[in-house]
């Protein structure tokens, strides 16, 4: 299916009510292992990478691995960079094939936040990419969070394409059970909704309870990042191993420590894709049965066995 719009991917996820995983890695052998478990279960993905992690993944080298992993697979793959702070790294990332990229000018003042997006919104734009930014602090007190009003105008003024929201989430993992401000997240959506195919993203999803993730999703969260439960699974999967091989045992020691800590990635992913109700929206080998009636099932299973 090669590399999709983000746009598109977005689109299908608003139209139909659920959300897309942008899943975090920080390795190149990660993308794949994503790519594969999503067609595993028929969910659309965007395989993400904050900027902070470019200096140990080259990002020429990640857009063609993904876009190599992203060609064999049945569902819609998108390459999101999340977090870029400079144009350098947005400007890196575009010309690496990225289908999205963020600006995140959410530290600055209104109106320079509001200048320096409009300008990585040109640079997207124009090479057909889209544009994330964000408004408001995570992690941050009420005062802190996204204001409607200024998102109103931010999103006007900026043109960007997806908009990522401070409403009591955070980077990490939470201290306590975090407290999402849903009834912020309905009045940012009212006033930005004159603005056509804004879409809404959540960071920071690690630790937010279940029913708080769908919750925000029905009430217009179309993308929802994740990236510390991935690592620490990964990494518990790396200890595991080591713990269990102290010493060298031969040319396979490597490889099977990166394979276990990319299962730990992917194995995580499954379990939010589920969550996010992007289970069997799209191509690949899963199918979710709540979407077909019996004799839809009937058919896929006599078209199986023609073909065994």
């Amino acid at each position: 299916m090669s590399f999709t719009d983000t746009r598109e991917i977005l689109q299908d996820a608003a139209d139909r009510r659920y959300a897309v995983g942008a899943f975090n890695i920080c390795s190149l052998d990660q993308s794949s292992a994503l790519i594969n478990m999503a067609v595993s279960i028929g969910s659309a993905i965007l395989v993400t990478i904050p900027a902070v992690i470019e200096p140990y993944v080259d990002f020429a080298e990640l857009g063609a691995v993904t876009k190599c992993a992203a060609e064999k697979a049945s569902v819609p793959v998108g390459l999101h960079l999340s977090h870029g702070t400079d144009f350098g790294s947005v400007e890196r990332a575009i010309d690496a094939g990225f289908t999205s990229v963020m600006f995140d000018g959410s530290k600055l003042p209104l109106e320079e936040n509001i200048r320096l997006t409009r300008e990585a919104v040109r640079m997207g734009h124009s090479r057909n990419v889209a544009v994330e930014g964000e408004l408001g602090s995570l992690g941050g007190s009420a005062d802190m969070m996204t204001d409607p009003d200024s998102a109103s105008q931010y999103v006007k003024e900026t043109d960007i394409d997806i908009l990522a929201v401070a409403i009591g989430n955070a980077h990490g993992f939470y201290k306590g059970t975090p407290k999402l401000d849903f009834e912020r997240l309905v009045h940012i959506r009212n006033a930005i909704s004159s603005r056509k195919n804004v879409f809404l993203t959540l960071h920071g999803g690690t630790g937010i309870p279940d029913h708080d993730m769908k919750m925000a999703i029905s009430e217009g969260i179309t993308k929802i990042c994740i990236y510390t439960e991935m690592c620490n699974a990964g990494k518990n999967n790396a200890m595991a191993y080591l713990a269990g091989n102290p010493e060298y045992q031969g040319n396979y020691d490597v490889p099977e420590l990166i394979k276990g800590i990319s299962s730990g990635f992917a194995d995580t992913a499954r379990s939010f894709m589920e969550i996010f109700s992007s289970k069997g929206k799209s191509g690949g080998s899963g199918v979710s049965t709540d979407q077909l009636d019996i004799e839809e099932i009937k058919s896929i299973i006599h078209a199986v066995i023609n073909n065994l």
